[in-house]
């Protein structure tokens, strides 16, 4: 029985140990904030928008990249952004310029947002 009890004090000190390791919830002040950073043919401008406890939405605004290669990373991370609640997300194969200027915009929007 004292062998039963500690296995189980035991995995409940795991479970909670590993409860703590999530990320933690970020506070932001609500609202929609822009952002560019350098791309492969010029900047990338972007807006995010934000309610107090997420990211609810990554737009492309404006840029120059190239059809068929860069649009492939504008059309792809906004959604993987809003889906993980980060800029850091996988880079899109072959369009890793634009990829790094969509996501270093974005975080710049993300450290604009977080409240103090």
């Amino acid at each position: 029985m004292k062998k039963m009890t500690l296995v189980m004090a035991a995995t409940l000190c795991i479970l909670t140990l590993l409860a703590g390791c999530g990320r933690s919830a970020d506070t932001y002040k609500a609202g929609t904030y822009t952002a560019a950073a350098e791309g492969y043919a010029g900047d990338v401008e972007v807006e995010v928008e934000f309610d107090q406890g997420s990211i609810l939405s990554v737009k492309v605004t404006d840029h120059n990249e190239t059809v068929g290669i860069g649009d492939r990373a504008i059309e792809e991370l906004p959604p993987k952004i809003v889906e993980e609640l980060t800029w850091e997300v996988d880079a899109v194969t072959s369009a890793t310029v634009t990829s790094d200027a969509i996501k270093t915009a974005v975080k710049d929007c993300i450290n604009q947002a977080k409240k103090k």
